[in-house]
């Protein structure tokens, strides 16, 4: 048998197969779309309860204040107060004390806390454990 050239059948060619890769892709992003919302829930999720516990141990500490000594009792119960108030009654529950408290911050020896001044406080204390 002769060798004639035949003209009209081509030679093999190589398809490329990128099913894996788009497969691969497909996952990717389901799998993208599925969890980036579900760990910014658990984000928010995690700083709430952080936010509940800082409410906690800001109301143990101003529960825990020692009023006998009176500068360092203002400055404390300034401090927690503004971190723990919260409602418009609170506030300005807090500020009116604030200013009583504010007698004994700024000067070198002071005396001790009055009765009236420890009344708005206990006051303070009710109104914030009651929210």
């Amino acid at each position: 048998m002769q060798d004639i050239p035949l003209h009209d059948i081509k030679p093999l060619v190589d398809v490329p197969d990128n099913s894996l890769m788009i497969l691969i892709l497909i996952v990717a992003l389901v799998l993208t779309a599925v969890l980036v919302p579900l760990f910014i829930w658990l984000y928010k999720l995690y700083k709430k309860s952080q936010k509940i516990n800082k409410r906690k141990e800001y109301l143990e500490k101003i529960h825990a204040i020692d009023t006998n000594d009176s500068k360092t009792a203002a400055y404390e119960i300034s401090k927690y107060g503004f971190l723990l108030a919260e409602s418009e009654r609170e506030l300005e529950m807090l500020e009116s004390l604030d200013k009583r408290l504010s007698v004994y911050k700024y000067k070198k020896e002071v005396e001790a806390l009055d009765k009236e001044t420890l009344g708005y406080y206990q006051l303070f204390l009710e109104l914030v454990d009651a929210s």
